[in-house]
C-alpha cells in the first residue's frame, strides 16, 4: 500500500472512531437524565421507560391513575428479584442496566437502518464515513470560533445536555446571532 492509500485507510479509521466516540460521549453526557428518567417511571412519572401498552390494562388507548398505580407496582415487584418486600442496590442496578441495554439496542437498529447502504445488517467502515459530521456540530463544539476544537471545548460539549430529540440544544455564541453559519473548520 502506498503512502496515500495508507493515508486513506488512517482516515476512514479515525472517522469511525470519531463517529463511535461522538456516541458514547452523547451517552456518557445523558447518563444523569437516565437516571432521572428510571426512577421519574419507577416513581409515578411518564419517562424514556414507560411502556403505555403495559400501563394501559384495559387496552383503551388511555392510562388511568389506577392503571398507572399497578403498572408502578408490577414494575416493582418485578425489580425486587428475591421477592423480599424490598428494592436494593443491586435489584436497581440490574433493572437500570437491562432499561440502557434494551434502549441501546434500539438506537443501534436504527443507527444500522438509517445508514447500511448495501442492506447487509451491518456497518462497514464506507457506510459510517457517507455520514459526515455535521458543519452546525462541529461549529457548536468551537466555542471560540477558531476553526478547531480544543480538549476544553470538546469536555463543554459533551457536559452540554441534549434535547429529547438526541440533538445538543442551540448554544449561540454571542458573536454569532441566532440562525448565523457556524465558523468553517480550518484546514
Amino acid at each position: 500500500m502506498n503512502v496515500s492509500g495508507k493515508k486513506i485507510g488512517l482516515g476512514v479509521v479515525a472517522l469511525a472512531v470519531g463517529l463511535m466516540g461522538s456516541v458514547a460521549v452523547a451517552d456518557m453526557a445523558q447518563s444523569k437524565t437516565r437516571m432521572g428518567g428510571f426512577l421519574g417511571a419507577l416513581f409515578g412519572g411518564i419517562g424514556p421507560n414507560f411502556d403505555f401498552t403495559a400501563a394501559d390494562a384495559n387496552q383503551d388507548g388511555n392510562v388511568s391513575p389506577e392503571e398507572l398505580a399497578t403498572y408502578r407496582a408490577a414494575r416493582l415487584t418485578a425489580i425486587d428479584a428475591n421477592n423480599d418486600g424490598i428494592v436494593s442496590t443491586e435489584e436497581l442496578t440490574v433493572s437500570q442496566s437491562a432499561a440502557e441495554a434494551e434502549r441501546a439496542a434500539r438506537k443501534a437498529a436504527r443507527l444500522v437502518a438509517d445508514l447500511d447502504a448495501d442492506a447487509d445488517g451491518q456497518l462497514s467502515t464506507a457506510e459510517l464515513i457517507a455520514k459526515p459530521v455535521r458543519p452546525e456540530a462541529f461549529g457548536r463544539a468551537d466555542a471560540n470560533a477558531d476553526g478547531v476544537i480544543d480538549q476544553a471545548e470538546a469536555t463543554a460539549a459533551a457536559e452540554r445536555p441534549q434535547g429529547r430529540d438526541g440533538h445538543r440544544g442551540h448554544h449561540d455564541r454571542p458573536e454569532q446571532g441566532a440562525g448565523a453559519e457556524p465558523a468553517a473548520p480550518a484546514n
